[in-house]
């Protein structure tokens, strides 16, 4: 299905719709353009399902895990309303062709291109399962190829259809059969290792152009994929060291994300890293883009050509491409994007990819930054791997809540958080999220060059015999526990602790029951630049907390 414009623009919260990029079984996808110019894949939810309180429940909870995975240095959701007469959900829109968009058009992909797609879907496991998600339909068509990397869609989304409601009495099997593992078919109980198993299903995909296992039929699908032994005749030997144990029946056998990544080995991701065909799908889509915002929307939109680095978070080191002819971009293949717009048809959250390599060393990865001289940090203490020593000599089991209002909204953030001049108004929740154990939200600025900083709070309460700063230390942990990962402790007054990635300018923090994250990316700003930048950010919107105490 192509595109379809609006006869008349649509206000749908703050975000206004210009076309409809595609049809599910949830809703629609719209492609939507903020206050500020960037471009969202806005998914409303058909009025018919909003009708039962047990899927708007559901959806409401999802939408709040979801943003517990967007944290500061990915493409995060950026609005929803679950309570909205038709429920929706906006997340930054992500050029690219879906994987299956990509196989369609350029056949399997090269070797090299599979090994930086296995290894940006493990670390978007690591990230997804982090936050307590199960995706549970990683798929071809629920992976984009964006020109800086890999991103996940649609993670989680079976959580907002699953439960007792009448949505889910039909008896119909939640995935999509070819990708699903065993005891997805067999109506086991999930874990992580469910994701595994279709991550390996993808892989087999991109390598070979068809799924490890097939059928006449979607019962036979389903029983090859509980008995029966995958196809990967046509799996490269080095692919398939890799691959095939994550298609073990037994999701004891399978590696974890982590075990995934160590086995991948060094990846590299560069400007060519996929191939020509894929590549010009991009083009196609960005004169599409162009032709669809510039039309029912010129009036009242603001005009992004100048912005061509600010549409789309942490992509913001590629230049603005100019618009193919409109002529070049024949009819018949206006619909590859559109499809994979429509399958951001539910919570389409989307998981930015930094490759770095197992041992955490090599490349510059120096948000945004191009100078190569050897940096220092902040507190001259040498890079890092495991734990960080909890400071002071109280027990975090004793220590009790200190921040228990709700976290700061974006217009709290307006003004308030500290910032370079020419940096416009938060985008992102006006309101924050509401009361609950575990609440977070995300507010992202942006300047005419492109650069971007984004802050995030995460507060978590006392529950279930843990205290909210044994909550938040965990989560604190999290962000590092990536043993491929390494981290830079900083001494920077900000909260009880803190550190920085290796190489770049994200910035966590943790203060009691409350972790704070700050990234900052520019291609105009050096690693010691950016990080001041971040640094002051830190301070201010860690104050801004303290003062909603």
């Amino acid at each position: 299905m192509g595109a379809t414009g609006l006869s008349k623009p649509l206000d749908i919260g703050p975000f206004r719709a210009v076309a409809e990029l595609g049809q599910g079984g949830m809703g629609r996808v719209l492609l939507g353009v903020g206050p500020d110019g960037r471009l969202a894949a806005v998914k409303q939810v058909h009025p018919e399902l909003a009708e039962d309180p047990g899927f708007r429940a559901r959806f409401r909870r999802e939408v709040a895990a979801s943003r517990k995975v967007s944290g500061a240095f990915t493409a995060a959701v950026l609005d929803a309303d679950a309570d909205a007469h038709s429920p929706w959900l906006a997340s930054v829109f992500v050029p690219g062709p879906t994987l299956s968009q990509a196989t369609d058009a350029a056949g399997p992909l090269p070797e090299e291109a599979v090994r930086l797609l296995a290894a940006g879907l493990a670390q978007a496991l690591v990230d997804v399962h982090r936050s307590g998600l199960i995706h549970r339909d990683l798929k071809p068509s629920n992976v984009l190829l964006a020109e800086d990397g890999v991103r996940v869609i649609d993670f989680g989304i079976a959580r907002a259809v699953e439960g007792h409601t009448r949505l889910t009495h039909t008896g119909a099997v939640v995935g999509s059969p070819p990708f699903m593992a065993p005891e997805q078919v067999q109506g086991r109980a999930l874990t992580g290792a469910a994701d595994v198993f279709s991550l390996g299903s993808t892989l087999v995909m991109a390598c070979t152009g068809r799924p490890p296992f097939a059928g006449s039929s979607v019962p036979g699908v389903l029983y090859n994929v509980a008995h029966g032994a995958p196809d990967l005749d046509a799996v490269p030997r080095v692919l398939r060291s890799f691959i095939e144990p994550c298609l073990a029946k037994d999701p004891a056998q399978r590696p974890s994300p982590l075990e995934l990544l160590a086995a991948i080995g060094t990846v590299t991701a560069t400007s060519g890293m996929w191939p020509e065909a894929v590549r010009r799908l991009a083009t196609e889509q960005r004169a599409e883009i162009d032709q669809l915002v510039a039309g029912p929307a010129a009036s009242s939109a603001p005009d992004v050509s100048e912005r061509g680095r600010v549409l789309f978070p942490l992509a913001a080191s590629l230049p603005p491409s100019p618009p193919a002819p409109l002529a070049a971009v024949h009819r018949h293949k206006r619909t590859w994007w559109l499809a994979g717009a429509a399958a951001v048809s539910a919570v389409a959250v989307v998981t930015a990819l930094n490759f770095l390599p197992p041992d955490g060393k090599g490349g510059t990865g120096e948000g945004g930054g191009t100078g190569g001289a050897p940096r220092k940090t902040d507190a001259a203490v040498p890079s890092e791997r495991g734990p960080v020593p909890t400071p002071g000599t109280t027990p975090l089991s004793r220590v009790g809540d200190k921040y228990t209002q709700r976290v700061p909204s974006c217009q709290d953030a307006k003004g308030t958080v500290e910032l370079p001049p020419g940096y416009g108004d938060p985008f992102g929740n006006i309101e924050a999220a509401g009361d609950t154990p575990e609440e977070s939200n995300q507010c992202s600025w942006s300047d005419r060059y492109g650069d971007k900083v984004f802050v995030s709070w995460d507060r978590h309460l006392s529950e279930a015999g843990k205290t909210g700063a044994e909550l938040a230390k965990q989560a604190y942990e999290s962000s590092y526990a990536s043993a491929w990962q390494s981290y830079e402790r900083a001494d920077l007054g900000v909260g009880e602790e803190a550190y920085w990635q290796r190489g770049k300018a994200y910035l966590y923090a943790r203060d009691v029951n409350l972790k704070l994250s700050v990234a900052v990316e520019g291609s105009r700003y050096t690693v010691d630049e950016a990080r001041d930048i971040a640094k002051a950010a830190g301070k201010s919107a860690l104050k801004l907390a303290e003062a909603r105490r």
